[in-house]
């Protein structure tokens, strides 16, 4: 499994749904975990930087490095998202300081050596801020013909957005970076740019029943308590604060919906469009702009999630979750 196992390199801002995912790539026998970037978003960046290495020991995968990026927007001031993520980022879990430090190579340097090291084979999957993609893209503007793909959990196509009526928080966050990114790989020779959005993303909902199903299923295995209390501790703020907005205790499962893309796109159906960023509207600012219709008359620059099997992506994180507990 491990020689046909997609290489990759996670690009996180480590809140809660980026924990999921982190541990959901650790489980995957079809991912080969590289490294990890951090970027500001959810949380600072030393928030993030430290709840990655701490999520990492507990999926006992402490010698996967951690190399911090950028600790704020490309122009904007920074922001996070709190609300949802808790004042940690990890809602209620309280992880062990992590034992293993951080790197001291710079996200950029770490993401543009390991396209490097394997042109047209790495996929970099970015669950956060594009902060650090559109850097190390102004540092090496070959970046979107060195990799084998970038997956971004990003934006929002033919629905409204979450942090304003027409953006997406990571998008909405730094979209000058955005905009530098789609727009790099409409380049002739470029990857494929898969973005996973709230149009798919808000169909794939983890709620307290399948976390108590799991539970059971784990009854007894070595590292399943440690791992089911994070679950539960880490969720249970992001189900509180959605049944506030919402009325229902649900958890979009943004952030490993991108993972599940990267290491097996078969769940998800995408379409090839035209996508740029909005970045001087007064209400739009941070807007993904489709055109669905061709209008602009512009190659498609992105494959744009469109549908997902959601029940068979849940069923296939909770079996990743099972491994973890196993061991």
């Amino acid at each position: 499994m491990l020689a046909r196992a997609t290489p990759l390199v996670i690009d996180v801002d480590a809140g809660i749904d980026d924990a999921f995912a982190l541990l959901y790539a650790c489980a995957s026998p079809r991912a080969r975990l590289i490294g990890v970037s951090t970027v500001a978003g959810n949380v600072d960046l030393a928030s993030a930087t430290r709840n990655t290495s701490a999520v990492l020991a507990l999926a006992r995968r402490a010698e996967v490095p951690v190399w911090p990026g950028c600790a704020a927007p490309m122009l904007r001031a920074q922001n996070d998202a709190r609300l949802f993520h808790g004042p940690s980022g990890l809602g209620y879990a309280e992880l062990p300081e992590p034992a293993a430090k951080p790197s001291p190579m710079h996200a950029i340097d770490a993401i543009l050596a390991a396209a490097s090291a394997e042109p047209g084979a790495l996929t970099l999957v970015a669950t956060g801020p594009l902060t650090n993609i559109a850097a190390a893209l102004l540092r090496e503007p070959a970046l979107p013909r060195l990799l084998g793909r970038l997956v971004l959990m990003g934006g929002a196509y033919r629905e409204g957005g979450n942090v304003t009526p027409a953006a997406e928080f990571n998008i909405w966050h730094d979209p000058e970076a955005a905009r530098i990114v789609f727009r790099a790989f409409a380049a002739d020779g470029a990857a494929p740019l898969v973005a996973v959005g709230l149009d798919v993303t808000r169909q794939a909902q983890l709620r307290p029943a399948d976390l108590e199903n799991l539970a059971r299923r784990c009854s007894g295995l070595p590292h399943a308590p440690a791992l089911l209390r994070f679950l539960d501790d880490s969720s249970r703020c992001y189900f509180e604060t959605m049944e506030r907005l919402t009325g229902a205790r649900v958890f979009t499962m943004h952030d490993p919906l991108a993972v599940a893309a990267a290491i097996d796109p078969s769940p998800i159906v995408t379409q090839r469009v035209a996508v740029d960023v909005e970045t001087t509207g007064a209400l739009t600012s941070g807007m993904t702009v489709a055109d669905w219709r061709g209008v602009w008359g512009r190659p498609p620059n992105a494959h744009v999630a469109i549908e997902v099997e959601a029940p068979r992506f849940v069923a296939d994180f909770l079996d990743a979750m099972e491994r973890l507990a196993r061991g």
